[in-house]
């Protein structure tokens, strides 16, 4: 079974600077980002901006600046991208990669709910995996829709973590387990909310496209810790119960049987 120094809560991301060792969580933030599932993902958030026409990009939620610099190599003569985080953490981890590059980036803390830039600033905004970690999603689409130019593009991805699956033959706790799973995170609906959210924020031709993401075993059981942790806690199931069940998983996994995934949504959208 997975040692358990290796789990990291990926709600951590919210709070990225208060956590007491980072390290996990950025290394949990890399296996992610260079799943073969979430690199087609970034590949279709970034045409969907049309950067060719682009001269200033907002990334909100950049990260480690990965998709900043990508998003910049795209970039017509002149242009340059934003990268704008909450975290210290991730922003002088962004800076200190992108050192060197050449590229027009510009890595900066803000919160997305307050981003720290005047009105119609962007003709661009990427904003992917951000509103799960958020506790007002509507605050910050009003703040893209704020820092967006008129006729500015937004490509947002969430995920919907109510249509997450997981081959397990104990349905019953799977079930239990994936629906604490989604109920606890900050927000769980957000993938299948998003054309609702933005249209009500006032943009226009929205297109919202769902895409499949599977995960791989390492990837879910990052996940896994505190959910489990606290199901135990509240007495929903028992130690004995979740070690089984645990270990079930490790079995299917260890014989090439492991599948699991859930599906994200790509939004596209302008402001008026």
């Amino acid at each position: 079974m997975q040692s358990r120094k290796s789990w990291v809560d990926l709600r951590g991301f919210a709070a990225v600077d208060d956590a007491a060792d980072q390290a996990p969580l950025i290394r949990a933030l890399e296996v992610g980002k260079a799943s073969p599932a979430m690199r087609e993902v970034g590949a279709a958030v970034t045409k969907q901006l049309q950067l060719a026409h682009a001269c200033a990009v907002l990334d909100l939620g950049c990260g480690l600046g990965s998709d900043a610099l990508a998003m910049a190599a795209e970039l017509p003569a002149g242009g340059r991208v934003v990268g704008v985080d909450a975290s210290h953490t991730m922003v002088t981890e962004a800076t200190a990669r992108a050192a060197g590059s050449g590229a027009p980036v510009l890595f900066t803390v803000g919160s997305a709910l307050a981003v720290p830039f005047p009105d119609q600033t962007f003709d661009r905004c990427r904003a992917q995996a951000l509103l799960q970690h958020i506790p007002n999603p509507p605050g910050v689409i009003d703040e893209v829709y704020r820092i967006l130019r008129p006729g500015g593009r937004v490509a947002a991805f969430e995920f919907d973590l109510g249509t997450t699956v997981l081959d397990h033959p104990n349905r019953s706790t799977t079930r239990t387990i994936l629906d604490f799973v989604t109920d606890s995170a900050l927000q769980g609906w957000v993938g299948r909310q998003l054309p609702r959210l933005y249209r009500e924020a006032g943009f226009v031709d929205i297109t919202a496209v769902p895409y499949p993401v599977p995960n791989d075993y390492d990837l879910f059981m990052f996940t896994m810790r505190r959910p489990l942790a606290q199901l135990v806690q509240d007495r929903v199931l028992d130690a004995r119960s979740v070690v089984r069940w645990l270990r079930e998983l490790e079995e299917l996994h260890n014989a090439g049987h492991y599948l699991g995934g859930s599906v994200g949504y790509l939004l596209t959208a302008t402001k008026n």
